[in-house]
């Protein structure tokens, strides 16, 4: 056992060395990433808020105007309607060739404008630069350093895996031999000298934050490898990822195409789905596609995962040729639409949010206590092997 004990803490001393400034970092960004939505809407109130009057303008109309708001050299390429009191936000993206990447993630996206839009007014209320704004940077530093996808979400994604066994490993060193010890390794000493309080602090939290960490680590680690996802989706009953992209069927009338088919699409989404959605959606085809992906989120639920549902509209005519509901979903899918929401919290509200908050909040913390504890050693060692040397001296 004590050979096990002793493997055990080598390995969690030199993963929490090598690993712990990353920890820090994606920690304290996943404490922002939790309230994100709430600070962003606290922030940009006079964006994302408007005031109810009468009936909301149509569609096509409000993004004739979001277009010529952002100009025709960047495209629309997204729209996203909330409920009622809420902006209309359209979205102008492109991403780089892979030769123009570069190391950074900034040289990812040629751009990314997200026009705030009065549904009912038709008034721009602002355009914001979301390639940099400030929310969106905490994400890209919380995923990936700030270096692009192909480096970042490695480097993170190893790290995350190297905490996962800090964990475990932690949690072997923390066993307690007997009643006396545990109860001595769940509590922190608060009266004694700031060396055993760092300690108790480190042990004691690591502890309890281990479940939450766990999980948070688990969900997060989706976004940096592609293996780990396709290992999810079949261990719940998929064979693999999931293909959400469909094909508008071949139709024997001619391109109807124009700009209030928008509008068409719109209406036979609201006849479909009714009031019953926090967010609609829509991803705006390029030329080549005909079809027109809308994904909605349910207000009124139907089970404790996200629920998420997708309908698709051939852009020539209109007319809902597919549609993928929530209930219809396969486990994986509800999963995946979900994992977000249990990485950040969000699955359950309020009280999931602070409880993930907090676990962010102390795994940010346990590098800086454990180092504290090394360098302690490490100097006590020091301060030894110093007296050994000068005591012959003396004698």
């Amino acid at each position: 056992m004590k050979k096990f004990k002793a493997v055990a803490g080598w390995l969690h001393l030199w993963t929490g060395l090598v690993t712990g400034i990353i920890v820090v970092i994606v920690s304290i960004t996943g404490c922002i990433q939790v309230f994100d939505e709430e600070l962003f809407d606290l922030f940009h109130h006079d964006l994302v808020k408007v005031e109810i009057k009468g009936p909301v303008k149509p569609v096509s109309e409000l993004f004739t105007v979001a277009q010529k708001a952002i100009g025709k050299k960047k495209p629309l390429t997204d729209l996203k309607i909330a409920e009622a009191s809420y902006s209309y936000v359209f979205t102008a993206s492109k991403a780089n060739k892979k030769e123009n990447v570069g190391l950074s993630y900034f040289g990812e996206l040629k751009y990314k404008d997200d026009i705030y839009v009065d549904p009912y007014t038709g008034k721009v209320l602002g355009i914001i630069d979301s390639k940099y704004e400030f929310f969106n940077v905490v994400e890209q530093l919380h995923r990936q350093l700030l270096f692009n996808k192909a480096i970042g979400s490695v480097v993170v994604g190893t790290a995350v895996l190297l905490f996962l066994l800090m964990m475990i490993t932690g949690f072997i060193l923390w066993l307690p031999k007997n009643y006396k010890q545990f109860k001595q390794s769940i509590t922190v000493k608060w009266s004694a000298k700031w060396k055993r309080v760092n300690y108790d602090l480190h042990s004691s939290l690591g502890f309890y934050v281990i479940p939450v960490a766990m999980l948070i680590a688990v969900t997060g680690l989706v976004w940096a490898f592609k293996w780990w996802e396709t290992g999810v989706f079949k261990a719940l009953g998929s064979s693999g990822k999931i293909t959400l992209a469909r094909t508008a069927p071949a139709i024997a009338t001619g391109d109807t195409t124009n700009k209030k088919v928008i509008d068409l699409i719109y209406a036979n989404l609201r006849h479909e789905i009714g009031d019953n959605y926090n967010v609609i959606g829509f991803n705006l085809p390029d030329k080549k596609s005909n079809a027109v992906m809308v994904f909605t989120y349910v207000k009124h639920t139907t089970d404790s995962w996200n629920n998420m549902s997708y309908y698709y509209f051939d852009k020539r005519t209109g007319k809902m040729f597919d549609k993928l509901e929530h209930p219809d979903k396969p486990l994986a899918l509800k999963w995946r639409n979900s994992n977000k929401y249990i990485h950040t919290g969000r699955i359950f509200g309020w009280p999931t949010q602070i409880l993930a908050f907090f676990a962010a909040l102390l795994c940010a913390s346990l590098p800086v206590t454990g180092f504290l504890i090394w360098w302690g050693k490490r100097n006590k060692k020091g301060k030894k092997k110093s007296v050994r040397q000068v005591q012959p001296a003396l004698s």
